[in-house]
């Protein structure tokens, strides 16, 4: 199964929701920080490698905006006197990332916007429009990404294969 969806998206790419892209970058960081810090501390440092490993067979990783934002949001929480060094290791792995923008007129006018947000439609809109593969830890995202069309992973099955 991984090495079809890696045959059929390695040039198209892969998206990480925000909960994901969250523990990419700790991980990125220090990976012994990904079970310690409080928004993925239900992942463990062999999620963080595999996710790594996998995420590294893609030619690119795509993030849209809203997905970058939230987080930073999150990220923003590492402690003041670490902040620094994080960023050094982190940036110039943000700075490869291909940016998707998807336009507010599209995302408000998308059906399931109401149910699913801005961020996830985002992530819909852009994985259709750059025909990629998203991988997700969020159920309710991952069957809305899948009524629309997106092929998505979630995590945890990403786990027992």
């Amino acid at each position: 199964m991984l090495d079809d969806l890696l045959r059929r998206y390695r040039r198209a790419g892969v998206m990480l929701d925000t909960n994901l892209l969250v523990m990419y970058l700790i991980g990125v960081y220090d990976k012994e920080l990904v079970p310690q810090f409080k928004r993925t501390e239900k992942y463990s440092v062999d999620d963080f490698e595999f996710l790594e490993f996998y995420v590294g067979q893609f030619d690119k990783l795509i993030v849209t905006p809203h997905v970058l934002a939230e987080t930073w949001n999150f990220i923003e929480k590492i402690p003041k006197h670490q902040f620094d060094d994080f960023l050094s290791k982190v940036v110039p792995h943000i700075e490869v990332f291909e940016e998707e923008y998807v336009n507010k007129k599209t995302l408000l006018s998308s059906k399931g916007f109401s149910y699913i947000g801005i961020t996830d439609m985002a992530v819909i809109q852009a994985a259709k429009s750059k025909k990629c593969f998203v991988i997700t830890d969020d159920l309710r995202a991952y069957t809305h990404f899948f009524e629309n069309g997106v092929e998505t992973i979630n995590i945890n099955h990403l786990r027992t294969i």
